[in-house]
């Protein structure tokens, strides 16, 4: 894959539900953090959830947002073939994008991703 090309996105509702059930869970204090083999392809995938009880619409697109620059960071430092599943929890509702990019930096670095 070429790490400069934009982010591949998580879209089908099966594979996040195959990341929540087959795939390892590394949680911290601001996001979880959930990944598993990509069998299909050999690049990653990211998908974020926030769930409703965060906020409004603009709280919840506000952390995707956050949570999306800190991931940019690492893009090009993480082994290839995964999908990557971040979900917010909700001291992440007023977290500081270098705090949420610290706490992603220890969480990737656990799940030996990079």
């Amino acid at each position: 894959m070429n790490k400069t090309r934009r982010v591949q996105s998580l879209k089908e509702n099966h594979l996040f539900s195959r990341a929540y059930r087959k795939g390892r869970c590394f949680s911290g204090r601001y996001i979880a953090l959930y990944t598993l083999k990509n069998q299909i392809k050999t690049e990653n995938k990211l998908g974020i959830t926030v769930s409703k009880n965060r906020g409004n619409a603009v709280k919840r697109n506000r952390i995707k947002r956050v949570i999306r620059e800190a991931y940019r960071v690492f893009h090009p430092f993480i082994k290839e073939g995964n999908i990557i599943v971040i979900v917010a929890r909700q001291p992440c509702v007023d977290a500081h994008v270098s705090v949420v990019t610290s706490e992603l930096e220890y969480l990737l670095a656990k799940a030996a991703l990079l």
